[in-house]
């Protein structure tokens, strides 16, 4: 579905006025800055991982056309006046902060962002629950949670403060994360090694982030997209999933594919 609304509702105007003298009679200086600029921020669900053509980039394996946010810049009937994509793949909240905000500035009037998951220790749980027992899985998911609940928030709110300070006029969007693997219970297809324990496991945790990400997100008024029940019925161990299970190119396993990327387009635009 196309944005029905352009970019130019998104972009903020701001008039910052000072006093002046002039014979004991104050007069407005008006200074305006047109925030018409998009940035892109994140790990690897914001640098779309699992969407292909990421051309030499062999370390942030940043997709040039797949991605939501690539989607989204197409999607718009006003261009913006500059896009800038920072996200790469694997990086934690800290990278965020002090390796991508240097691409806002008081003209960024949109910003997406995508990250936590790997703070988390995601990649950790999911080996675990994909070449350990039920056990290992609960428990590796577990300490995942734990550890995510202890630090995450203040990174969190340190990260959202940030990009405000840099990017005074831009609407922020903070988008989470979807169940990667199907509910238990029967799903059409083989889960393999992913038993009904693992899968509960693992949505249960990826619950627990989300909500976190989310409370902060909104604490700090940016606004936030869920995309969990966009990607419902097409998680991985479905018939038709949007997320990549384990394959040729390792790198994307439990990424969203192109159908994916389209759902979180789609949950975005909404939000907008």
């Amino acid at each position: 579905m196309k944005a029905r609304q352009t970019t130019a509702a998104l972009f903020a105007v701001v008039a910052l006025t000072a006093g002046g003298c002039g014979g004991g009679t104050d007069e407005a200086v008006e200074k305006t800055v047109t925030a018409t600029d998009f940035v892109a921020l994140g790990d690897s669900y914001a640098a779309g991982l699992g969407a292909g053509n990421y051309g030499t980039d062999a370390n942030c394996k940043q997709s040039k056309d797949g991605g939501y946010p690539q989607l989204f810049v197409k999607e718009q009937t006003t261009p913006f006046a500059k896009v800038t994509d920072v996200a790469c793949s694997g990086a934690v909240i800290n990278d965020v902060r002090y390796e991508q905000l240097n691409a806002l500035s008081d003209t960024t009037g949109v910003v997406t962002l995508t990250v936590g998951g790997n703070d988390a220790g995601w990649t950790t749980s999911l080996q675990q629950c994909l070449f350990g027992d039920d056990a290992g899985c609960q428990t590796s998911v577990e300490k995942g949670v734990t550890a995510a609940q202890g630090k995450l928030p203040a990174a969190l709110d340190d990260l959202y403060t940030a990009i405000r300070t840099k990017a005074p006029n831009a609407k922020v969007y903070v988008l989470g994360y979807p169940h990667l693997v199907a509910a238990p219970g029967k799903s059409g297809v083989s889960c393999e090694q992913l038993t009904d324990a693992r899968r509960k496991a693992l949505n249960e945790g990826a619950d627990s982030l989300v909500e976190l990400i989310k409370g902060r997100a909104e604490a700090a008024e940016f606004t936030f997209v869920d995309v969990r029940e966009a990607f419902k019925g097409h998680e991985a161990c479905t018939e038709e999933p949007w997320i990549h299970a384990v394959g040729d190119d390792l790198s994307e396993s439990f990424h969203p594919n192109a159908d994916g990327y389209q759902a979180y387009l789609k949950a975005l635009v909404a939000a907008v």
